[in-house]
C-alpha cells in the first residue's frame, strides 16, 4: 500500500450524521494509523480506515484531511501499538517503580502511561513518544487511552483457556506472544522480527521455556498473517494445533467487511469492549 493511501471499508448503514450514537476506536503506531466506527446501539462495525505511514508527522495531516474522524462521537478510545511495555503485579506496583521496571526491560520514550488490568490483578506500564501523546490529547481529548497490549490481554483472558493456549499477534514486524495455562496468564512479551525464521525461533523458544508442548498447545494467530503466507506455513510445520483467530464475537460485521479477513485488526475492533 502506498504511503498515506487509505484502505477503506464502509457499510451501507453508515451515516456520519448519526455520529452521536457511534463509538470511535483509533489505533496509532509509528508507521500506521487506523480507526473504526461502531454503532453503539447495534454493536455493528460500520466504518474502517487504515493508513500506512512513513513517520508520525503524517498523522496530523491525515486527521486534518479526514472529515469523518473529526465528527462528534458518543464515545472514543485510542490504543498505542507496539511500544515498550511491562506487566507489574498489583502487590508490588508503585508509579516510581513502574518507570524503573520498564527501563530495565527496554529503551523508553518520553511519556510513560499505566493501564490497570483488573481481570488478572496487574498493571501494564508502557512508553510512547511525546509527539504521539500530543496528537492523542489534542485531537481526541475525551478518548480513553490504552496500550494495545492491555486490550489483547483483557480479551484473550476472557477466552476458554483451561487448556494451554497461546495467542500470536503479528503487526509491523512485531510479534506479541500471550500464553495461558489453567486459565491463568503465564507469559506476555513482544519481539521484533525480520524473517519467518525469527518468528519461529521466538515462538519455539517461548514454548520451550514455558514447557508448552508444540503437539498440544492451542495456538491462535492474529494480525498481519494469512494461511497463504510463508510465516504461517513455517509455523504450521512445527505446531500441531494452529489456526487463524476470529473476530470479537460480541460485535457484528456487515457484509461489506467480508473482504477483510477475520484475524485482521482484532485489537482495533476490540477497543470498544475494553473502553
Amino acid at each position: 500500500m502506498e504511503t498515506g493511501k487509505a484502505n477503506n471499508i464502509q457499510a451501507n448503514s453508515f451515516n456520519i450524521a448519526l455520529s452521536d450514537s457511534y463509538h470511535l476506536s483509533v489505533q496509532i503506531g509509528l508507521t500506521h494509523f487506523s480507526y473504526c466506527i461502531i454503532n453503539t446501539s447495534t454493536f455493528s462495525v460500520e466504518y474502517f480506515k487504515n493508513y500506512q505511514l512513513n513517520n508520525t508527522n503524517d498523522i496530523i495531516n491525515l486527521i486534518n484531511d479526514d472529515e469523518v474522524i473529526k465528527s462528534d462521537f458518543f464515545s472514543s478510545s485510542v490504543a498505542f501499538v507496539n511500544f515498550p511495555s511491562t506487566l507489574i503485579p498489583n502487590k508490588v506496583f508503585t508509579k516510581p517503580s513502574a518507570k524503573e521496571m520498564l527501563e530495565l526491560n527496554s529503551e523508553t520514550h518520553e511519556i510513560i502511561n499505566i493501564d490497570v488490568l483488573k481481570e488478572i490483578d496487574v498493571h501494564l506500564a508502557y512508553s510512547i513518544p511525546k509527539e504521539l501523546d500530543n496528537i492523542a490529547t489534542t485531537y481526541f481529548p475525551k478518548a480513553k487511552q490504552k496500550a494495545q497490549q492491555s486490550i489483547l490481554i483483557d480479551e484473550f483472558s476472557k477466552e476458554y483457556n483451561t487448556e494451554p493456549t497461546a495467542y500470536l499477534y503479528l503487526s509491523e514486524n512485531t510479534l506479541n506472544i500471550t500464553a495461558f495455562k489453567n486459565e491463568k496468564l503465564i507469559f506476555n512479551n513482544s519481539f521484533n522480527f525480520e524473517t519467518k525464521e525469527d518468528i519461529l525461533y521466538f515462538v519455539l523458544f517461548a514454548f520451550e521455556q514455558l514447557k508448552l508442548d508444540t503437539n498440544n498447545v492451542n495456538t491462535l494467530l492474529f494480525g498481519d498473517i494469512t494461511k497463504d503466507d510463508d510465516n504461517f506455513k513455517l509455523l504450521y510445520e512445527y505446531i500441531r494445533n494452529i489456526e487463524l483467530g476470529e473476530r470479537p464475537n460480541h460485535l457484528n460485521f456487515p457484509d461489506e467487511f467480508n473482504t477483510l479477513e477475520n484475524q485482521k485488526y482484532f485489537g482495533l475492533f476490540s477497543q470498544i469492549l475494553c473502553a
